[in-house]
């Protein structure tokens, strides 16, 4: 693509910001010559790396590309063995530092596009420490640069230093008084000098080496300063070959990395390229576009990025359902603005740049954008002729095809209108022939016509507030725009006499046209003004089913609650009972005789606790004379309430506490006496148990078709019933099935208090289906 298409379209102005974003002169440089992309792979791989380059943006600005210089000149010549300056060496090792930098930069778990950048930076810690040791930043080369070097430099300030003292003393001499023009020491050439006035000049002994401009003053070095003096320009000359000598060995280590050192400046200015367009990008609000290769353009809230806070969002859309968009308005409408917005925004996405569209808007790739926006109606405001127009279309059609974008701004004005809408029309039917994608501005109303009567061409305009006759610069497509040439005129203050004239002559056709242009322009203020109450009122509708939901799944969460935490207690409770009772019935078990059922009642005292809890009350008919003391476990009836129970706690010398049923009763020592126990009545009360559990005791429990929490609940109260039937084998029918609840039924068998052993049913009983538990 041309360089002119990019200055028409201002996509060098984007460049221009986008170079004054980049640290570097090698950033702002490859800012600069920014230019389309010629895939759409390549743009999906710029807009990948950029999307990770905006996220690191996020936490923490590339700082480290600040300063880094282009060294390919001091890597030359270091490589045809010249000694660098140490500013050069200076350069060197920022760029080594950078490069050490970046790579701790991009050394992240969130770096993945970027990691071929990472792995090809390559720092050289030795060099860049050698060169910072050796120069300081000044460029001076340091004292401590060599151990040679710091000896001579303390060796010249030594020799300085007495030198200075001699010179000292003798200023403040007698003699210094009367010879000396000034009281000072100042140099020559290098050397330590006095001011001597000319008369005395025979008076002070040593070397002459200047004089004033008036001839008052010679400047003399004292004969006992010489010698020092040339022992300093010895070490000083010293000083220089030791300093060259670290010079050409630092320059030496630059040739041997001078591949990695121009690698890395490549790879520094492309990441500073890189983070530039990422801050472009938030500075634009701009988003990732959804590239294409079919020709379709879908921008939504575009906004034309030169224009700031005064541009206004447009949405336009190309390619899918039509493939020419007809343009009509009045002119100021925005009509070249839209027109540019598309060309611009093709030219970004294709560079690799995010636009400030809405994001997921549609752009696709094109081989060739042509524009012919006339000067006269660009951003710029200069001229342009009709001859230079068609000359510019003329080349346009010789170079399109189905994968061109062409933008043609006023088609068919600069003459005679009938000939101009003949001509822009018979243009636009050849770029449907190529089977180009086309945006068409135009003020011709034969244009609008054609859009209506021909397929894959539509009509769009600029809109115009019908009631201010002011323009929004917002687009509408669909609707073909209005000149408003009448009322634009008699609100510039045109004699109303003078407009209504100019009405008159107006074809009725074009009349009819006009007016149902502006009914429908009417009609869809009002429709757009009716959709903007909706939505407000949707907005707040949704804002008060947002709170209703939230209110509503609050509510449901503390249900769950609830719920959970009943269950929990249920259970905890349920299995409180299930101990008690096993403990009971396990008492019952031991005492029971097998021969006789007869219950021994030392036995049956010891688990008189755990029967209460089967509901097991003996009734005794007569009491017993109360012994002198009552121990805990006696049977003693409460005279008060005339209820049996059993004596569990004294909690005051004058108080008993006993256990009646479910309840626990603190009551007088005087108000109990103690009874005997009904044997008979116990042993009645376990008979009938056994009996009713008998009467639909079967020796096998069927689990199929219930879930694994449902089947170990009832598989529990059966291992019970069977247990206290002193059943000594039951069979559990679980079926095949996925195996799932065998191995439940497997799992809780395990370790079963009541369970001696399991096993697999024999083939012919049902094999894995079912399982045979050994009862203890």
């Amino acid at each position: 693509m041309e360089e002119r298409l990019f200055t028409k379209l201002e996509f060098n102005k984007i460049r221009a910001m986008l170079a004054a974003l980049a640290y570097s002169p090698g950033g702002k440089e490859l800012a600069g010559r920014l230019v389309p992309h010629k895939s759409r792979g390549e743009v999906e791989k710029a807009f990948d790396q950029l999307e990770e380059a905006m996220e690191l943006l996020r936490f923490k600005e590339p700082s480290f590309l600040h300063g880094i210089r282009d060294v390919s000149g001091a890597v030359n010549k270091a490589d045809k063995g010249g000694m660098l300056h140490p500013t050069e060496l200076l350069e060197v090792a920022s760029l080594l530092k950078a490069s050490r930098l970046g790579n701790s930069y991009l050394d992240t778990n969130k770096c993945q596009v970027l990691r071929p950048y990472l792995d090809a930076l390559l720092p050289q810690p030795v060099l860049e420490k050698d060169i910072e040791k050796a120069i300081d930043d000044d460029g001076q080369v340091r004292d401590d640069a060599s151990d040679q070097l710091r000896k001579v430099r303390r060796d010249i300030e030594n020799l300085r230093s007495r030198i200075k003292s001699y010179m000292q003393e003798f200023i403040r001499s007698a003699s210094g008084q009367v010879y000396l023009q000034e009281s000072l020491v100042t140099e020559r050439a290098g050397r330590y000098v006095v001011p001597v006035k000319i008369e005395y000049r025979s008076m002070v002994k040593g070397i002459v080496h200047d004089e004033s401009a008036s001839g008052a003053t010679v400047f003399i070095e004292p004969m006992a300063a010489v010698e020092m003096n040339n022992k300093i320009r010895s070490l000083e000359v010293e000083e220089k070959r030791e300093v060259e000598r670290i010079l050409r060995r630092l320059s030496s280590m630059t040739a041997v990395f001078s591949q990695e050192l121009l690698a890395n400046y490549d790879i520094l200015v492309q990441l500073d390229l890189l983070f530039a367009r990422g801050n472009l990008a938030y500075n634009m609000h701009a988003y990732r576009p959804v590239m294409r290769d079919d020709g379709q353009i879908d921008l939504q809230k575009a906004r034309h990025p030169l224009l700031g806070a005064t541009a206004v969002p447009i949405d336009v859309e190309l390619g899918r359902h039509y493939d020419i968009l007809v343009i009509t308005g009045p002119n100021t409408g925005g009509k070249t603005v839209v027109l540019k917005t598309i060309g611009l925004f093709s030219l970004m996405a294709m560079s690799g740049l995010y636009v400030p569209a809405r994001e997921n808007s549609v752009i696709s790739m094109f081989t060739n954008i042509f524009v012919d926006i006339g000067d006269e109606q660009s951003l710029e405001q200069s001229l342009s002729t009709f001859s230079s127009h068609i000359s510019n279309i003329i080349s346009i059609l010789s170079q399109t095809d189905g994968h061109s974008l062409v933008l043609l701004d006023e088609l068919g004005a600069g003459t005679d209108p009938v000939e101009g809408a003949a001509l822009a029309r018979a243009i636009m039917v050849r770029l449907k022939e190529l089977g180009a994608r086309a945006v068409v501005t135009t003020h011709q109303s034969d244009l609008k016509n054609f859009a209506y009567q021909s397929e894959r061409v539509e009509n769009a305009c600029v809109e115009f507030d019908p009631f201010t006759f002011q323009p929004t610069y917002q687009l509408t497509i669909g609707t073909p725009g209005q000149s408003n040439a009448f009322e634009i005129a008699l609100r510039l203050g045109l004699n109303r006499v003078i407009v209504d004239n100019a009405r008159s002559f107006v074809p009725d056709r074009e009349k009819e046209t006009a007016n149902m242009i502006r009914r429908l322009k009417e009609n869809q203020h009002a429709y757009d003004e009716l959709h903007r109450i909706l939505d407000l009122e949707m907005h707040e509708f949704q804002k008060e089913k947002d709170v209703f939901t939230n209110e509503k799944e609050r509510f449901n969460e503390e249900h769950r609650k609830i719920i959970g935490r009943s269950r929990r207690e249920a259970d905890d409770y349920l299995r409180l009972i299930k101990k008690q009772a096993d403990e009971a019935l396990e008492e019952f078990k031991k005492n029971l005789k097998a021969d006789d059922n007869i219950i021994k009642w030392h036995e049956i005292e010891k688990g008189r606790n755990n029967l209460k809890s089967l509901g097991v009350r003996p009734d005794t008919k007569g009491a017993v004379e109360a012994a002198s003391e009552l121990q805990i476990g006696d049977c003693v009836q409460i005279s008060d309430i005339k209820q049996k129970g059993s004596v569990i706690a004294f909690p005051a010398p004058a108080e008993v506490e006993v256990q009646v049923g479910g309840m626990k009763l603190r009551v007088k020592r005087e108000s109990v006496q103690a009874v005997e126990r009904d044997k008979s009545a116990s042993v009645r009360q376990y008979n009938r148990l056994v009996s009713d559990r008998m009467k639909d005791m079967s020796v096998e429990i069927d689990l199929r078709g219930k879930t694994v929490e449902e089947s170990l609940y009832e598989l529990d109260i059966y291992l019970d019933n069977a247990a206290l039937c002193s059943l000594k084998s039951v069979r559990i029918i679980h079926g095949k099935g996925t195996g799932a609840l065998r191995k439940a039924v497997r799992e809780f068998l395990n370790g079963h208090r009541l369970v001696s052993s399991y096993r697999d049913a024999a083939y012919n009983e049902g094999g894995f289906g079912v399982t045979v538990v050994e009862m203890k």
